[in-house]
């Protein structure tokens, strides 16, 4: 197995060089752990807001942009997109996925990667796979049944590869079913039978066992050196792993190696990059209600309220961060157009605590003023790479201070600023709440646009907003256990859940208003040969420009296993006029209807009367017809819908129904000893050496070399993690240090000094 040369590039026949994404590029620009300093570049809206433009063409163009700023860098291979299911609104990074839907990410993916690919650059799919919670992300098992896997965990990849061909695919870091992702057989194989024919590497410091990974599959371990090299000639050289293996690796590395570099090195365009951004923005923030108040008109009185208006959320933190090389605010976009406003900061973003002086300015500078926007959000210690979130809900401070505008009379706009759905109050009271999510370079302007109307809102949530955090079908087993995440609510996942069981929600799934309104008619459903054709026409009865976004799902009616009441199927983000009619047009293939069978080991039709159902939100169908198709008469499927109960408002599953749904006893939590490679920090308090190691952790947490890195992250990582130091160890460093803490003899403690001795004199 070929190892990176460095952090970023490989030791190859010819330079390669990756780069962090997915909106935006991070290109470290100093040493250190963690997230360094990056070189200047742009910053797009997140992945979780341009998911709610249910637009492919964006996408695509999304990957075009990203890829001219690739080629003015030198950068042979984006790391994105991410398209792991948001299982919680509570996961750290899901300001970096698209959707809760598998659906809806895979066609996103396919879309972005075909623009950037477009353009002689390679993308790098990720995580593979079920790599859904930022909580022990390194040493977790995600034990899955294996029909979720395939139907919810799985899809969006497979999506994603056969339809975009992305030339990597990344590897997660936690286990999966007891196995870890870097050395998953099974999981490989799944991607080779779809046609993948790239190279699969490593999430970076992703790998447990090196000989194992190469054995398995993997093509490539990042970052590097880390002497795994070395273990793999010896492994060849005394027959423990084929010499035919390690040519299958890099016959799949060379072929990945004469695809980078075929570009011609140029600028790009920094405006026009500045306005994808804004128009991407546009089209993605999310209108969640409007008490007539909106669209504002330029010469009313206002005031603006929040520290956001002046220095917005606009991406996310962790490996996607970008140095933003320039950056609005909405603030900033109202100046440049000589709009009026008062603004004060009424709360702190450094604190949840309420100032009573700064909260009575924002009433008095709000009195008299027809109507008040209000910039609340996350503070960024909240959540991100490598630490989840603890609750759904803003600071007090913001929502105090809400609460107070409302109670002494005011118009509130509520304006959110989020890479994840947050619990509203006061949601009911407020006269407008608009969804930002985190927008990018030009979120100012586009919130501007957005707020006066001179863009139409035609964002629609790619997730669900919950009314609280126990709402959330996973939420009784999403944070329990470091080592272990039991996926229990099983397929039930999302609008799934909701949905299926009639679960109340603050916004459902697809949910998006708009300053004009659209008229469906005219459904015609045909079955030709394995096609279903579905067309519709879709007509701008309103009084100004718009986007209108068509929703296709599928249900079945009386089927004899447990399924979601409908599922997206297919979308189209469709532009009209004023007054403009356009017909659109869909054609589902068997995906659109089957379900995995597990017994089988494939998916499967059900034979059966199926609903073709169009809507404007998983809640809202406006259009409605039935299909016949024909296949099997008794599928099977472990899963039953009796299995998800409730208690005390939340759902849970006995261990007795998650069994069955495995289909084997749930496996039992690892011991802490004998110690191992992948041991974590913490567990290592169970020996005397370990509790040294802790309080070094402690130590190393407080230097300038620890960019960005959670506490958390720190204690919850596994011993060999210390390959991150590669100036000093190595996966012989590794395996000597795990065999002293077993068992703290001589004999192992001279072959750790001389592995380090031997490190020390190999570096020039």
């Amino acid at each position: 197995m070929f190892e990176g040369k460095d952090h970023w590039h490989l030791n190859m026949e010819k330079d390669v060089t990756f780069s962090d994404g997915p909106n935006g590029l991070r290109i470290e620009d100093q040493d250190g752990i963690g997230f360094n300093h990056s070189k200047e570049a742009t910053v797009f809206p997140t992945e979780a807001c341009i998911g709610c433009s249910f637009d492919r063409d964006l996408l695509k163009e999304f990957g075009r942009m990203l890829a001219e700023e690739c080629i003015s860098e030198k950068v042979d291979v984006v790391l994105g997109p991410g398209v792991n299911i948001k299982r919680s609104p509570l996961c750290g990074r899901n300001f970096e996925y698209f959707s809760e839907d598998p659906v809806l990410s895979g066609e996103y993916a396919a879309a972005y990667i075909q623009g950037v690919q477009s353009m002689g650059i390679g993308t790098s799919l990720k995580h593979f796979a079920a790599n859904s919670r930022e909580l022990g992300r390194q040493v977790a098992d995600s034990i899955i049944d294996e029909r979720t896997l395939h139907e919810i965990y799985l899809r969006q990849f497979e999506i994603a590869i056969k339809k975009g061909h992305p030339w990597t695919l990344m590897a997660a870091y936690n286990q999966l079913n007891g196995i870890h992702c870097c050395e998953n057989e099974k999981l490989f194989k799944e991607a080779r039978s779809w046609g993948f024919d790239g190279i699969i590497l490593s999430d970076w410091g992703g790998v447990a066992d090196p000989i194992r990974s190469l054995a398995n599959g993997l093509n490539l371990e990042m970052p590097g050196p880390s002497g795994s090299s070395e273990l793999v000639e010896k492994a060849v050289n005394a027959g423990r792993l084929p010499r035919a293996v390690l040519q299958k690796s890099a016959d799949y590395m060379h072929a990945f190696a004469e695809k980078c570099g075929r570009y011609t090195v140029a600028e790009y365009d920094q405006k026009k990059h500045d306005e994808f951004c804004e128009r991407a923005a546009e089209e993605s923030i999310v209108l969640l209600k409007n008490n007539h108040v909106l669209p504002l008109k330029k010469t009313e009185k206002i005031a603006v309220i929040g520290p956001l208006a002046m220095h917005p959320c606009i991406q996310g933190t962790g490996s996607s961060k970008v140095n933003a090389k320039d950056q609005d605010s909405l603030l900033q976009a109202l100046d440049e157009e000589k709009i009026p406003y008062a603004y004060v900061q009424g709360f702190s973003m450094d604190s949840e605590n309420i100032d009573q002086d700064m909260q009575n300015e924002a009433l008095s500078i709000s009195e008299g003023c027809s109507k008040v926007i209000v910039m609340v959000g996350e503070q960024e210690k909240r959540g991100g790479e490598g630490f989840d979130r603890s609750c759904m809900d803003l600071a007090v401070n913001q929502n105090t201070l809400i609460r107070e505008l409302i109670h002494a009379g005011r118009k509130v706009i509520a304006v959110v600023q989020t890479g994840s759905p947050v619990t509203l109050p006061w949601r009911c009271e407020a006269q407008a709440i608009v969804a930002e999510y985190a927008a990018g370079a030009r979120s100012g302007a586009a919130l501007k646009s957005i707020l006066y109307g001179d863009a139409d809102p035609s964002g629609h949530l790619a997730e669900t907003w919950p009314l609280r955090s126990e709402d959330i079908p996973s939420s009784r087993y999403y944070a329990t256990d470091v080592l272990q995440c039991q996926y229990r609510e099983a397929i039930f996942t999302g609008y799934r859940y909701y949905d299926t069981f009639s679960v109340p929600t603050a916004y459902p799934f697809g949910y998006g208003l708009s300053y004009t309104e659209f008229s469906y008619s005219g459904l015609k459903i045909r079955h030709e040969e394995e096609t279903v054709h579905v067309s519709l026409k879709v007509k701008n009865i309103g009084a100004c420009e718009g986007r209108a976004s068509v929703q296709l799902y599928v249900g079945m009616k009386n089927s004899r296993i447990a399924r979601a009441a409908k599922e997206l199927k297919d979308f189209a983000s469709v532009p009209l006029q004023a007054g403009e009619e356009k017909e659109v047009k869909f054609a589902l293939g068997s995906a659109a209807f089957d379900y995995y069978d597990v017994h089988q080991h494939q998916f499967q039709t059900e034979q059966g009367i199926y609903q073709i159902m169009i809507g404007k939100s998983v809640q809202e169908i406006i259009l409605q017809g039935e299909i016949e198709m024909k296949g099997v008469l008794d599928p099977y499927s472990a899963i039953q819908k009796k299995m998800i109960q409730h208690d005390a408002g939340m759902m849970y599953v006995t261990d007795e129904s998650f069994a069955s749904m495995l289909e084997h006893q749930i496996p039992a939590r690892r011991s802490p000893r004998p110690f191992t490679p992948d041991t974590t920090v913490r567990e290592l308090k169970a020996c005397g050496l370990g509790k040294f190691i802790n309080a070094a952790a402690k130590k190393i947490l407080t230097m300038d070399v620890m960019h960005g890195v959670d506490d958390a992250s720190v204690f919850n990582a596994p011993i060999r993690q210390m390959l991150w130091l590669k100036e000093y160890y190595t996966w012989e460093t590794v395996y000597a240090a795990t065999d002293y803490l077993n068992h703290h003899g001589l004999k192992e403690w001279h072959r750790l000094l001389k592995t380090l001795k031997k490190r020390s004199v190999e570096e020039p």
